[in-house]
């Protein structure tokens, strides 16, 4: 792998970068920034559109090996210091891939028969682990409401452990006509509800269904359950009111893989 070197911050990549760093600037370049190289090396196997690879000396220097099995494409080589300044976590692994957002429209929505949808969910590891979920349990595809937390910000992207990159992220801009579009391809709305609600291994969850998980403190919205078929609950025999967002989402997901039997 052939580098440019960069020693400037002031460098137009550097900039680049760190317009990365936000929503806007993600959505400005349609790209995204992967951190460390297990997050990399799973984007690579699953055929995301690298643009650029970034990798510190010290990276270079340990595991050129790695760097060799990346297919082509613009690499640049930095110091440590000014490294550091542009990576996310506190402490970063030194290497840094630009990816194109995997893009989905809603023409993707009539190949789904098993997807979760995500109303107003606030927190990055609660969405990111949804993803996860969501791709180990078999579904099809995750939906995002417009107002939900941003899928590739980097706290999600990390949480997934690179699901992101296996399953369709699809951000709606309406959830409401998202679901109505849903429903006239044949799928019953499911909205997990805590109270008066059917038992979930009671429920059909077997195929062409699409589960509702709402916001971490205001659950679903009044026009969400209006809208459902039906109302689902995950039964608890202890204390606690409820369940954690991602856990309940995991758990309903699971149950749906259970009764298609794998």
């Amino acid at each position: 792998m052939d580098f440019m070197r960069i020693s400037s911050a002031s460098n137009p990549l550097i900039k680049s970068l760190r317009l990365l760093h936000s929503k806007k600037g993600r959505q400005k370049e349609n790209a995204v920034i992967l951190e460390g190289s297990r997050l990399v090396t799973d984007a690579v196997k699953s055929n995301a559109k690298i643009k650029a690879y970034i990798v510190n000396e010290s990276f270079a220097e340990k595991y050129s090996f790695l760097l060799k099995k990346f297919p082509e494409a613009k690499s640049y080589l930095l110091p440590d210091s000014l490294f550091k300044k542009i990576s996310e976590t506190d402490n970063p692994q030194g290497l840094i891939a630009v990816s194109e957002i995997p893009y989905y429209n809603e023409e993707k929505l009539k190949e789904l028969k098993r997807v979760i949808v995500l109303e107003n969910i606030q927190d990055p590891g609660n969405a990111g682990t949804i993803i996860r979920s969501a791709d180990a349990f078999g579904f099809d595809g995750v939906i995002f409401s417009k107002d939900s937390v941003d899928p590739y910000n980097s706290k999600v992207i990390r949480s997934t452990m690179g699901s992101l990159f296996h399953i369709p992220v699809i951000i709606s801009d309406d959830v409401y006509t998202t679901l109505d579009k849903l429903k006239g391809y044949g799928l019953k709305i499911l909205a997990a509800h805590p109270r008066d609600a059917e038992l979930c291994y009671q429920t059909d969850l077997f195929d062409n269904i699409a589960i509702v998980i709402g916001n971490e403190g205001n659950g679903l919205s009044g026009r969400i359950l209006e809208m459902a078929d039906k109302k689902i609950m995950i039964p608890m025999k202890g204390n606690a009111e409820s369940l954690n967002a991602s856990v309940a989402a995991s758990v309903l997901l699971y149950e749906s893989m259970r009764q298609r039997g794998t």
